[in-house]
């Protein structure tokens, strides 16, 4: 109970930190450590991870909604990623959109992909901000 407030009071703290912020265009997420997670979490098949992986690509959806972004998803077409997220801890990309992604801005976070929170999302747009405003300077 009590870490469920504190947890909504620091997403809102993040999103009046990103209102007005630069944020990025067009995300790219590598989904990474659904077996890893499944395991950690005890589950019967590591392979569960991916089920739990799959479902929830729509949560981050609501967040990127919630977030100018939603219309930019990696769909053909689409303009190069101004921000890659690697969940899972690992700190390489993976061949992920390697021509596209070259001036992106790359954000390795340590959860798992079924473990990604919306803080963890919004941290990540944060660093994109502060990076974008460096450049600028």
């Amino acid at each position: 109970m009590l870490r469920d407030l504190a947890y909504r009071l620091y997403t809102r703290k993040l999103l009046r930190e990103l209102a007005g912020a630069p944020l990025p265009g067009h995300v790219g997420l590598i989904m990474d450590g659904n077996r890893r997670w499944a395991r950690q979490m005890g589950l019967a098949s590591p392979s569960l991870g991916h089920k739990y992986g799959a479902e929830h690509v729509e949560d981050v959806l609501r967040w990127c909604d919630r977030a100018d972004i939603a219309r930019h998803l990696y769909t053909a077409g689409q303009p190069d990623p101004d921000l890659v997220i690697r969940t899972s801890g690992e700190l390489r990309s993976s061949n992920f959109l390697l021509w596209q992604s070259v001036a992106s801005e790359l954000y390795f976070c340590d959860a798992y992909w079924p473990a990604f929170r919306e803080i963890d999302f919004l941290r990540a747009l944060r660093n994109y901000a502060a990076a974008r405003r460096r450049r600028e300077l």
